[in-house]
């Protein structure tokens, strides 16, 4: 089996976001990260390629273009509940209350805005929106929160 391999930080495949996660004990807090993506894809050669490089990029991009500098709000969130008021989120969670506009949102459906979660819904959108040859076996996604730490999702493909 072959592979072909994307790194974000290399090839600008990245977004800055706020988030919070209320189970957590520091990250209860709203706060930001720089992330970048990478992606493998696995499978064998068709007509002397696992999957077009451009095609994967330009669909990342245009993905994270929709999460960049805006907050990361988990819709399904235990213990977060959000309403939309006019033009804006009002958000509540534990004793927090934020209000946030429309437009600084991306509603996100995890249960947490984790890298890991992250990893396996950006996965999801991806393969909706990429059409992968049946060539391509499995892909696995990371989701970096700053260099030096990520989370990957893998899913076997087909």
């Amino acid at each position: 089996m072959m592979s072909i391999f994307i790194n974000g930080w290399e090839t600008n495949l990245k977004f800055s976001a706020a988030h919070f996660i209320p189970e957590h004990s520091k990250c209860r807090r709203l706060h930001g990260h720089d992330y970048a993506v990478d992606i493998t894809l696995f499978g064998e050669l068709e007509n002397g390629m696992v999957a077009d490089f451009v095609q994967i990029k330009r669909e990342l991009r245009q993905m994270l273009e929709e999460i960049d500098h805006k907050l990361i709000l988990p819709i399904n969130g235990e213990g977060i509940t959000y309403i939309l008021d006019g033009n804006k989120y009002k958000i509540k969670y534990e004793t927090f209350e934020m209000s946030v506009p429309k437009e600084f949102v991306y509603l996100c459906d995890v249960k947490h805005s984790s890298s890991e979660e992250l990893a396996r819904y950006l996965t999801g959108i991806l393969i909706k929106k990429v059409t992968l040859g049946k060539n391509v076996k499995k892909i696995e996604f990371s989701v970096y929160e700053g260099p030096g730490q990520k989370a990957t999702w893998e899913e076997v493909l087909g």
